[in-house]
Parts: C-alpha cells; structure tokens; sequence
C-alpha cells in the first residue's frame, strides 16, 4: 500500500462502482506465446516463475475467473462448446508471464511509474473519491478492494503494470514513423484488385535436363552466403534405452492385469451413449430472415424423415450441409453426452432409438436428428480392456527398467571416463541404441528426440562435452553427451554443396522456363491458355479478386507477380514473372479495379494510426522474443491442466 495514500485520508463512504472498473482495469491481452514451459518442479502453490518473480496460484486463479467471464460475455451460450477448443488456462498465464516481461524492458528503457502517479491515478477514479474529491479513506479503500477479492497492495501493483504497460506503447508509438509511400502501399492492398487466368509453367522438366559444375556450385555459394548460413547449433551423442524394445522383453501375467483390473474399476465404466445421424441446415444470412428460411427448410426435411419408408441416410446425403456426414449419411457414430454442444446432447439423449428429433438449433445451424442405438451406462469387462491394460503395465515396467538401466550406464560412464565416440557406441546392446543427432539450433525440437524445451535449455546452456542425464524422452530413457557447438556463421562450403549444386540447376531452369513464356507472350492475349498449357507441361490458376499479397492457387504470393498483375491493362498479358525456384508465369488480366486517390487522401489518417498500431505490437513482440531468450520461464504445467477442458 502505498503510504501517502495510508496517511492522507479518513472519512468513509461505500461505493459499488468498483466491480464495473475491476472489469475494465483487468482487460486480458494476449501478448503472444514464448518457449516458457519448463519443468514443475519447485513450483509447488506458484503458478510461474519470471526469473526471482512469481505469479502465485490466487492470482492465476484471479486472472482466469476474469477471462473466462469476458468470454462468457462475448460468446454467451456458445462459451462452453467453443472453450473446449481453446485453452484458456494457458493463455491467461502466458498473459500475465508476457505482461511481466515487458514491464521489465520498460523499466529497463526508464519508463517506470512512482508512487505519486500511482496515487494520482487510484484517484482519478470515482469509486475512491467523495464528492468533494477527496479520498474515501482506507478503510472503506481496503473494504472495497476486499470486495473484489484483492487487497491494496496487489491492486497497486496492478494499477502500476498497467500503467507501464501505457507507457511503453506510448514510447513505442512516438518513435514510429509512417511514409505516404508505407499508406499508399496499404490503402492499395486493401482497395485493389484483379482478376484473370495465370499460366504458370513449373522447372521440373527443365530442371531434369539441366547440369551445374562444382565451379557454378562455387559461384552460387559465394553470391548467396545469407542462403548458406546458421545460427548457434548443436549436435549430440545420446545413448537411449529403447522403450519400444524393452516392452517386447517384458511378459506381463494374466494374475497381474486381473489384480489391475480390480483395483482400477472407476477407470473403466463406461458413460451412456447413443449413436446418431443427423441432418444439418445453415442460414444463408446470419440475420432473422436467414434463421427462418433455415427452420422452415429444416422442418420440411424433418417432415420427409418421418414419412413411412423413409431413408434417413439417403435424406442426409441429399440435404445436409455438413461436408464431413454427406459420404456416410450423417453417421456420427457412438457419443457420450459431454461429447457434443449442449442442445444437440440434450435432444439425442431424449430420444429412443427410430426417434427423430424436430429441429434443434446449435451455433453451427438447425440439426434433425435420429437416434438409432443405445448403450447404457455400465462396467466394462476384463476382457474388454485387458490389452489395453497390458500395454499400461508393460509402459510402467518398460519406464522403470529403462530408468534402472541409465542410471547403471551413467555410473558405467563417469567410473570409467568414457568420452569418445567408439565408446559410446560399445555401450550399445539389444536394449541400448547409440545415436548421432544432426547439427540443430536452438528451437523446442530436437531431432529424433522431440518436443523437450527443458532438454533443449540445458544443451544450450552446456559446453561441448558436457554429459547429462539420465532423462525420460517419449522413446525412452537417454543420457547424452554434446558432441560439437557450432557458433553461429557461414557453413564450410564442402558440407553444403549438394545444396549449392541443386541452387544452380533449380536458377538455371527457372531462366529457361521464362524465357520459353517471354518467346510466346505476345502471342497469349487471345490463345487458349489451358491448351498451350497442356502443350508445354503447364498449367492455368484463375484469379478472382486478386489482392496484393495474396496468394495464387498453386503459385503461391510474389510480390513481383503482383507489381506485374496490376501494371497491366484490361485483356493484356503480364510481364514474364519468375516465381522463387519453382517456375515462371505470366497472367491474361480480364478486369482491374485500381486505388482511388481521393479516396486515398481521406483514408489517410485512419491508415496511419492502423499503420502505427500494427508496428507497435511487432516491437512489443520483439521485446518479448529477445526477454524470453534472456530469462529464466517456468510454467506450473501441472496447475494448468487440473483448470483445462478436456479435448473433443
């Protein structure tokens, strides 16, 4: 708390405005996504790590409620099918980890907040001032804070991020500055367009006819060192012991999976579920007229369901406008109440089998449903599950003896100093596979080891030779040794040069497909396109409304094919356009819409400040990239899952 604000004031009055600023004040953003996700350990009752900062499980729990009820607001009813699509949890905590972050490198670029103007901006709000202005006091400050289940030193705290977090944007957006050329070039993305025919003529013939020297291969190398360079990389020698190969050594008793089965009874009840078909129908429009034309659509159909004789399935591949059950009759299979969105769980479950519901509206539209088995509730059997216990036991086995056996290895390893590679390689048995990784940089992936961000902060945090370990991997337990450090620079050219050899052939072939399109270019403006394609091994995309920056169906975005596209006039053929290394295009342009400049000269300010925003949050991202390879991030993972939705 801060104490002049303690000392200053006494008198009291009760004021329930505040939870209408509590909403406002706690907007969540999300600032994006990092690598943070270390391990849990030391986490216990935190729910992150900021360097020496914690987020602690209340203000994540804090945090979270806040969100979910802004979502709540936004999508009403739809919130609690559309949750489990997202993963909340994890959003709110990046959130706060992210804002934290960037109140750092505010603070770091001296744009810290004081006590005062924190106290000045508690009282810029009504719910803490009398009417004569002053301040409420303390007591009821405190009482009020107590209310919104914070306290005053959290709130400041708050206040006070918030307010850097201005700050900053503000520092950020005085230093951006926006050419006319910047806002001509985007008022033209947005307002143009195009359409017409591409024929685009791709290498690979070419490219089979054409050869490189080891000179060209030189040539290319030298001209193009960015293409040829690295960052920081790493390589490792990892002994693993195989996972997939222990559970084959492994037998498990039948008495053992019976004693399973007993003890983990819960585990395998099954939910009651029916299995359904059904028919979808979608408003054109989203107003109320569209809703009514679907309905009555809806109930015709559902009218020619219950017609004697009528075949649901064929109903359904005629009428329903769910692309995915139009091949298999609107076969949705078995479900379980929680499987689907609220009214369509609610209107299959009250329905017998041969039952056909009325319409039932969903976000997605107007369902008719037919519910054609049952299942009830119930236990399934042992020999049911029985393989699948198995295969839960023979893991659990598999994990320990693989922990036991790298342990032994790891203490074979520092006993004798083995180091080199041929004695790694001598540790390799039935079991235990030695393993060479390629050079990779620093990323969440390690090849032939997967996703591991733990892993990977430790190898890039080591020196060559450093041996870690024992470590669980999804293949099994592994102790690694790294094995070079690659600073980051230009790779040796005898390392890349099948790279180099293949850049040259692929430009050599591109140059021959543009020259074969320029030699016939002038003789496209009335040819039939898709013939002259077939003739040379092409082929014809169509543009419809072509933007700038679009991409091209099977072409993909160029900007020099958009420069060419509208530098071109009405029933013209484009400049000879050469696409990366893939091939060559020209475009017939049958209609062009091209930017207003009056228009242009009132859209100029709205423009700008887009413009500006846009950069802004680019900066924003690039503080966050650079203060999350710098710090020290760990997520309580754990935490997280107990609060996420399970996954459809």
């Amino acid at each position: 708390m801060l104490k002049q604000l303690r000392d200053s004031f006494q008198s009291l009055k009760f004021i329930l405005w505040f939870v209408v600023f509590v909403f406002v004040l706690l907007i969540f953003v999300d600032w994006g996504t990092g690598r943070a996700g270390r391990s849990d350990r030391g986490l216990e009752g935190v729910a992150a790590k900021v360097g020496d900062r914690e987020i602690s499980e209340d203000q994540f729990l804090r945090e979270l409620r806040s969100t979910e009820e802004r979502f709540r607001s936004m999508y009403g009813q739809q919130y609690e099918a559309f949750k489990r699509q997202l993963d909340v949890p994890a959003m709110t905590l990046q959130g706060m980890v992210d804002r934290i972050l960037l109140v750092e490198a505010a603070d770091r670029m001296g744009l810290a907040v004081s006590d005062q103007e924190v106290l000045d901006k508690v009282l810029s709000f009504p719910a803490f001032r009398k009417e004569d202005g002053s301040f409420v006091g303390p007591e009821l400050y405190e009482r009020i804070l107590r209310g919104s289940q914070t306290n005053p030193e959290e709130f400041e705290a708050s206040l006070r991020q918030e307010m850097v977090l201005e700050r900053l944007q503000q520092a950020l957006s005085a230093g951006v500055v926006v050419s006319d050329e910047e806002i001509g070039a985007e008022f033209r993305r947005r307002n143009e367009t195009a359409s017409g025919e591409a024929f685009f003529l791709p290498l690979d013939k070419k490219l089979a006819e054409t050869t490189a020297t080891d000179a060209e291969a030189k040539s290319f190398y030298d001209a193009n060192s960015t293409r040829f360079s690295h960052p920081d990389q790493w390589q490792l020698r990892y002994l693993l012991v195989d996972k997939a190969r222990l559970r084959r050594t492994l037998t498990i008793p039948d008495k053992q999976i019976e004693e399973y089965y007993a003890s983990h009874l819960q585990e395998y009840r099954s939910e009651e579920e029916v299995r359904a078909r059904h028919i979808l129908i979608k408003p054109a429009t989203k107003d109320a007229a569209g809703e009514q034309v679907a309905l009555a659509k809806a109930e015709d159909v559902r009218k020619k369901a219950l017609a004697p004789g009528a075949d649901f399935a064929a109903l359904a591949r005629e009428y329903t406008e769910d692309e995915g059950g139009k091949a298999s009759g609107g076969d949705i299979g078995f479900f379980a109440r929680n499987r689907m969105v609220e009214e369509f769980s609610q209107a299959a479950f009250a329905l017998q089998p041969g039952g056909i519901s009325a319409p039932v509206k969903s976000q997605f539209g107007y369902h008719i449903i037919k519910v054609e088995e049952r299942k009830p509730a119930g236990q399934r059997s042992l020999d049911e599950v029985r393989e699948s216990i198995r295969g839960t036991l023979a893991d659990g086995l598999a994990d320990g003896e693989g922990s036991r056996r790298a342990t032994a290895l790891r203490e074979k390893i520092d006993a004798a100093k083995l180091t080199t590679e041929e004695q790694w390689k001598a540790l390799a048995d039935d079991v235990v596979t030695s393993n060479l990784t390629p050079f990779f940089e620093r990323a969440d992936f390690i090849p032939g080891l997967g996703r591991d961000p733990e892993l990977m902060a430790e190898v890039v945090a080591a020196k060559e030779g450093f041996i870690g370990g024992p470590r669980r991997t999804a293949r099994g337990w592994i102790l690694y040794r790294v094995a070079q450090v690659r600073k980051a620079g230009l790779s040796p050219f005898e390392e890349v040069k099948a790279q180099a050899l293949e850049g040259v052939k692929r430009e050599k072939a591109v140059a021959a497909c543009a020259q074969d399109l320029e030699g016939r270019r002038a003789s496209l403006a009335g040819a039939d396109l898709q013939a002259v394609a077939t003739s040379l091994g092409g082929r014809v995309e169509k543009l419809a409304d072509h933007r700038r920056g679009m991409a091209v169906s099977g072409i993909g975005a160029s900007p020099a094919l958009d420069e060419a596209v509208f530098a071109t006039s009405v029933n013209g053929i484009s400049q000879v356009v050469k696409i990366a290394d893939r091939g060559a295009t020209v475009v017939r342009v049958t209609a062009l819409k091209l930017a207003d400049p009056v228009q242009l000269e009132k859209d100029t300010p709205s423009l700008r400040d887009g413009l500006v925003q846009t950069e802004v949050q680019r900066l924003q991202q690039s503080l966050l990239a650079e203060a999350k390879r710098k710090q020290n991030v760990a997520i309580n993972n754990e935490l997280l899952a107990r609060f996420r939705p399970e996954q459809e």
